[in-house]
C-alpha cells in the first residue's frame, strides 16, 4: 500500500500558523508609544491652553482693577474735571483714551473698553431705599453691566463731593474655555469673559475751573 501524501501535515501546520501571527501581532509593541501620545496629546493641549487662558484672564482682571481704582483717584480729587483739550472739558471718549487705556495692559483693545460713569444722590436715611441700587441687577447677584456700546452709557465725574460710580467691562476673547467660565457670553460673534470692575466713591473738596463733565 502506497504511505499517504505529505499534503496534510502541510496543511495541518498551516493552520497552525495563522493564530501565531496574529498571537505575534497583538504582543508586538513596536509604535505604541507613539500611539498612546497621539491620543492623549490633544486632550492635552487643550487642558494646558486653558489653565493658560483663565490665568491670563484673572491677570487681565487685576490689572483693570487697578487702572480702574488708579481712574476713580483721579475724578476723586478733581483732576480729571479740571483736564481739558483744547478749551474743554474730557469728553467721554477722551476719558476713556487719554485717562483709562493708557493705565490698562497694552494687550487690550481700548475701542473694546466700554465705560460707564454715573452720579448718584446721597442716602437720605438708614431706613429709606439706597440711591445705589440702581446699579445693582434685578436678580441682586451683581452690578448691572455697562452697555457694550459706549453711546449708550453715561459719562458724569460729577462735583465736588458728589457720589460717583465708575463701571468698566471689557470682553476678553477666549479660545477653549467659554464652556467652564461662567460669565462667558458673545460678543462680535466670538465667544468671550466678561470681565467688569467697579468703583464706587465721594469726590473730595475741589474746585472746578471749567464745567463738570457731565
Amino acid at each position: 500500500m502506497q504511505p499517504q501524501s505529505s499534503n496534510h501535515p502541510r496543511r495541518h501546520h498551516a493552520s497552525r500558523g495563522a493564530p501565531r501571527a496574529f498571537g505575534r501581532f497583538a504582543s508586538d509593541r513596536r509604535g505604541g508609544a507613539a500611539v498612546e501620545f497621539a491620543i492623549v496629546s490633544l486632550p492635552l493641549f487643550f487642558t494646558l491652553l486653558g489653565i493658560v487662558e483663565i490665568g491670563w484672564g484673572n491677570f487681565t482682571q487685576s490689572r483693570m482693577d487697578a487702572a480702574v481704582q488708579s481712574t476713580a483717584r483721579l475724578i476723586m480729587t478733581g483732576v480729571v474735571q479740571n483736564t481739558q483739550v483744547n478749551g474743554q472739558p474730557l469728553t467721554a471718549q477722551e476719558f476713556r483714551d487719554k485717562i483709562l487705556c493708557p493705565k490698562l495692559p497694552s494687550t487690550m483693545n481700548c475701542n473694546d473698553v466700554f465705560v460707564n460713569v454715573s452720579v448718584f444722590a446721597e442716602p437720605t436715611s438708614l431706613t429709606a431705599p439706597s440711591p445705589y441700587t440702581q446699579f445693582i441687577n434685578a436678580a441682586g447677584t451683581g452690578l448691572v453691566t455697562p452697555a457694550l456700546d459706549n453711546t449708550k452709557n453715561s459719562y458724569c465725574t460729577g462735583a465736588n463731593a458728589s457720589y460717583v460710580v465708575v463701571d468698566v467691562v471689557y470682553p476678553l476673547p477666549l479660545l477653549t474655555t467659554s464652556y467652564l467660565t461662567a460669565s462667558a457670553a458673545t460678543y462680535n460673534g466670538y465667544p468671550v469673559r466678561m470681565l467688569q470692575s467697579t468703583a464706587t466713591f465721594k469726590n473730595e473738596p475741589f474746585t472746578i475751573s471749567g464745567a463738570a463733565g457731565c
